[in-house]
């Protein structure tokens, strides 16, 4: 029993000393603590600035997760009107060109001889006399419209009367263009419309020329394509024109072919026909 009590003892002994042991162990652990604790207040009361730091770098940290968290900022645009768009469809048209401004007449266009617009202009400048007799002066008008150039026309008639084979080597005149008023003939250029106008009483049925009083009109269509029988011997044909109507101013009658193939009168009709007479421009050759 001896034995068995001491060993009990023993065992009890060794339990005692070890909960001794675990004790101290535990309160040395407390005391570490308390001490760590009171080292860091000691710190902190010592240096305040270092918990203000953990502060600041809490609150850092905190916002940058606020700014992570935050929705991004829709940018605002300016509202647009849709434009409708056309649906395509299979067919294909040629797109139409704007008609272009013409600065000239195109090639091949017909001159103006037939619209009327009734006004007369006269061509300025003046072409003096080439001979030493009595001097007859005229002027030269022409339709607003006709598409000539004036001071062509006017040089055209001028070279015409004044020519050695024209009325001024048969008559005792001479022929001196002015822009005055006051001249003794005015030759005008008309469209058929106004020529027929200007030549009543007399009929020109549109086709021909004519003298009345102190007007020599000259029909347009015929000055720009003459006739056939001059076969496109325009120039010609129109000093036959200037002749035959102007003659008409100097007191000359209508003529007739008398001998065929010979140079019709320059007095006979010719745009009405040859009647088998050639063509012929110059008082010279055959006036009556």
């Amino acid at each position: 029993m001896t034995t068995r009590r001491s060993g009990q003892r023993g065992h009890t002994s060794g339990r005692r000393r070890g909960g001794r042991h675990s004790r101290r162990k535990s309160y040395k652990g407390q005391w570490l603590v308390v001490t760590a604790l009171a080292v860091l207040g000691t710190v902190v009361v010592a240096h305040p600035d270092v918990a203000h730091r953990n502060s600041l770098a809490a609150q850092a940290v905190a916002g940058v997760n606020e700014v992570a968290q935050e929705e991004p900022v829709a940018s605002v645009t300016p509202r647009t009107t849709p434009v409708p768009v056309a649906t395509p469809t299979q067919k294909f048209t040629t797109p139409l060109r704007p008609a272009p401004t013409l600065t000239r007449k195109p090639k091949g266009a017909k001159p103006n001889v037939l619209v009327s617009t009734g006004k007369l202009a006269v061509v300025p400048g003046s072409d003096k006399a080439t001979g030493v007799r009595d001097k007859m002066t005229y002027r030269v008008e022409i339709e607003q419209g006709v598409s000539v150039n004036g001071a062509a026309v006017a040089a055209a008639i001028h070279k015409t009367l004044t020519d050695p084979r024209g009325w001024q080597a048969v008559h005792p005149v001479s022929f001196e263009r002015t822009d005055r008023v006051d001249a003794d003939l005015r030759i005008i250029l008309a469209t058929p419309t106004l020529t027929d106008k200007l030549c009543l009483p007399l009929d020109t049925g549109g086709e021909v020329s004519c003298r009345v009083e102190d007007r020599v009109v000259l029909n347009a269509k015929r000055w720009l394509y003459a006739i056939p029988a001059y076969n496109g011997k325009v120039d010609l044909y129109r000093s036959y024109l200037v002749n035959h109507e102007v003659g008409h101013a100097l007191g000359h009658g209508h003529s007739t072919c008398t001998t065929p193939k010979t140079p019709a009168p320059v007095m006979m009709q010719q745009t009405k026909g040859l009647a088998g007479c050639l063509p012929n421009a110059w008082p010279t050759v055959k006036a009556t």
